[in-house]
């Protein structure tokens, strides 16, 4: 059975500082939880309710090796984040996805002050749909470990080699070190159609209201955008980075 102290701790991650302090963070349902297990990254524990079991009776039974506590109802919705969390929790050590920034294989998404946390679960979703497995955060971009940002991502995270929170000047310089082309998504710049450069490309994507930080922009080698048709003023971020990492990726 799960202890008092075990509660307290799962509560205390639903806050940054608290995430940050521990080196973890919560998974909630069952699809997320089922695809950590198959993706092979560590849990720490699960946490259960009983009628979790008695639905899912062969969960734990084909995966004896995996932890879990059982919780009553009440306690569980002390410590849920969603109304569907389906009576499972994951409780997940933070990634070690940190891949040395001198060698990075294969292009990389560039989040520069994302802050809505489903705009980048959906991004990070979509990189990795999209063989894209490197991705950098900006300094002011919203926590990846957010619980919207992993109810978003849907799993995204355990397929990562990389993804690094990091500053503008470390940033150009994992650039120049590892020679990929910077492209930088803008709603002014040259069609994406236009872009034949065959190398490794790093595709930054910038804040919801206010794009890409100016300094970024003037280190990019082209401004790229999605050509409008119609009247509409913009494209949302999460949409326009996912169909410019299915051009890109398709190059």
């Amino acid at each position: 059975m799960i202890t008092k102290n075990e509660i307290k701790l799962i509560k205390s991650l639903s806050h940054a500082k608290h995430r940050d302090k521990q080196k973890k963070f919560l998974i909630e349902g069952f699809r997320i939880c089922k695809e950590i297990i198959e993706s092979n990254n560590k849990v720490d524990f699960f946490v259960v309710t009983k009628h979790f079991l008695d639905k899912n009776t062969n969960f734990f039974k084909e995966r004896p090796n995996i932890p879990y506590k059982i919780i009553s109802e009440n306690e569980f919705k002390q410590i849920q984040n969603t109304k569907n969390s389906q009576g499972i929790i994951g409780i997940v050590p933070f990634l070690n996805n940190s891949t040395k920034t001198n060698n990075i294989d294969g292009n990389i998404l560039v989040l520069d002050s994302i802050s809505d946390p489903g705009n980048m679960g959906t991004l990070m979703r979509s990189a990795v749909w999209f063989g894209v497995e490197n991705i950098f955060f900006t300094n002011n971009c919203v926590d990846q470990y957010n619980a919207k940002v992993i109810r978003a991502a849907m799993g995204a995270h355990f397929y990562l080699k990389s993804s690094l929170d990091i500053t503008t000047t470390d940033l150009l310089g994992v650039i120049d070190n590892n020679q990929h082309i910077l492209l930088a998504a803008t709603t002014n710049g040259k069609s994406y159609k236009s872009i034949n450069d065959k190398k490794k490309w790093a595709l930054i994507l910038g804040n919801e209201a206010h794009g890409v930080d100016k300094k970024l922009l003037n280190k990019a080698k082209d401004n790229i955008t999605i050509p409008q048709l119609g009247s509409i003023e913009s494209l949302n971020v999460a949409v326009a980075g996912s169909i410019l990492l299915d051009r890109l990726s398709s190059k």
